[in-house]
């Protein structure tokens, strides 16, 4: 059948709460649809084996499977790249400069956490020639793809970002109509109103 169908049955197989919970015939269909070029299907296929569900872990096979869906432009692997290359993961030695180049590429293709991952990046300035103004961008595009986790952290903890980051992120606000206030690098209750109605949640 097509790779589609295949990821769904697959999909099936990997919920413990569908009543069709296999992993070993998820692995197979994702095989399947990985072989035949699928990008999603090789990023599940590489969680499977580097978390050895269904299958036998294997770093070196889930190195491979995300790079293969990495290299189609699959923001998940891509992201996820960027994780194991920060810290050290499947065999890779720990390189922050290698993880902020798949952290910059998952962002530009609009991935959330990668967009967030990398406005922090920019803030902590470990990316030269980028300033406040870019983090807030990228925070900003965060927020509208609506991305719970994002939401969640700017409403609890916006001082992990620099008062020079939240300043930009309240003009942002303030260009788009979301916030009316001060740009003072405060979020106070109108700075957190603005947050909302940015992320979708209207009062």
């Amino acid at each position: 059948g097509d790779t589609r169908s295949m990821l769904g049955l697959a999909y099936m197989r990997l919920n413990p709460n569908a009543g069709q919970f296999d992993p070993v015939a998820a692995v197979d269909l994702l095989k399947r649809a990985a072989d035949a070029g699928a990008p999603e299907a090789q990023f599940e296929l590489a969680k499977l084996y580097e978390q050895g569900i269904g299958v036998n872990a294997d770093s070196a096979k889930a190195l491979e499977l995300y790079q293969a869906a990495a290299r189609q432009n699959f923001a998940d692997a891509i992201n996820d790249l960027g994780f194991l290359h920060h810290q050290g993961g499947l065999g890779l030695p720990p390189n922050p400069k290698r993880a902020y180049e798949f952290f910059r590429r998952a962002a530009e293709l609009r991935h959330p956490q990668a967009q967030f991952n990398y406005a922090a990046l920019i803030d902590d300035g470990l990316v030269p020639g980028k300033g406040s103004k870019e983090a807030a961008h990228f925070l900003y595009a965060a927020l509208r793809s609506g991305s719970s986790d994002v939401l969640n952290l700017l409403s609890e903890r916006p001082n992990m970002f620099t008062g020079s980051t939240r300043k930009e992120l309240q003009k942002k606000l303030k260009e788009k109509r979301f916030y009316q206030g001060t740009i003072d690098g405060d979020f106070g209750p109108g700075t957190q109103r603005g947050i909302r109605r940015a992320y979708g949640l209207e009062d």
